[in-house]
């Protein structure tokens, strides 16, 4: 049986987010936070308020740091 409640939801739209972020910086140092949102909002429908809440769910996975004050996302060097 799938599961399909709000949460699995919730969990699958901030993997693909941040999934495209990082697919985003495969060849990028960084990207403008703000155009970046504006794409996802496009290519997602969500707010642009959700799509900054999902963002720092993969900044505090260390996947990329997000720079309010410079409007970055910067790639995590491993």
């Amino acid at each position: 049986m799938v599961r399909r409640d709000g949460a699995e939801i919730r969990k699958e739209r901030i993997q693909e987010i941040i999934k495209r972020v990082m697919s985003l910086l495969y060849d990028k140092e960084e990207l403008e936070l703000d155009s970046t949102v504006a794409m996802l909002e496009y290519e997602t429908g969500l707010r642009p308020e959700k799509i900054l809440e999902y963002l720092k769910v993969g900044e505090k996975l260390k996947r990329f740091e997000i720079d309010m004050d410079n409007d970055k996302i910067i790639r995590v060097k491993i």
